[in-house]
């Protein structure tokens, strides 16, 4: 592969380079070429308009919930945080002892 490139003269790379540039230059064309310049007006592009069906069915009416309720899950998301809390410090302190283990090991 390092000899091809070495083996590229002046002309060969001006070449190619011309014929990316060419091709960059027929892709741009084919995009302008779709647009549709009625529907554009001072730069802003105006999407077609989506037309959907919607279905009215009747719903369930909002209950604000009980305070029984809240008591219960306040208490859930304490008891959650507490034990993850104390999950996240066990691996803490565990980390911190191998790593004072493995220095005072290193210190002998």
């Amino acid at each position: 592969m390092t000899v091809l490139i070495v083996a590229l003269s002046t002309a060969d790379v001006t070449v190619r380079a011309g014929a990316v540039g060419l091709v960059a230059t027929v892709a741009i064309a084919l995009l302008v070429l779709r647009l549709d310049w009625t529907q554009l007006r001072r730069g802003v592009r105006r999407p077609a308009p989506i037309y959907l069906r919607v279905d009215q069915r009747p719903g369930q009416v909002y209950r604000p919930p009980s305070a029984r309720r809240r008591v219960t899950a306040t208490g859930g998301l304490l008891g959650f945080a507490v034990a993850a809390g104390l999950v996240i410090a066990l691996a803490v302190s565990v980390a911190a002892g191998l790593l004072v283990e493995s220095v005072t090991n290193l210190l002998r």
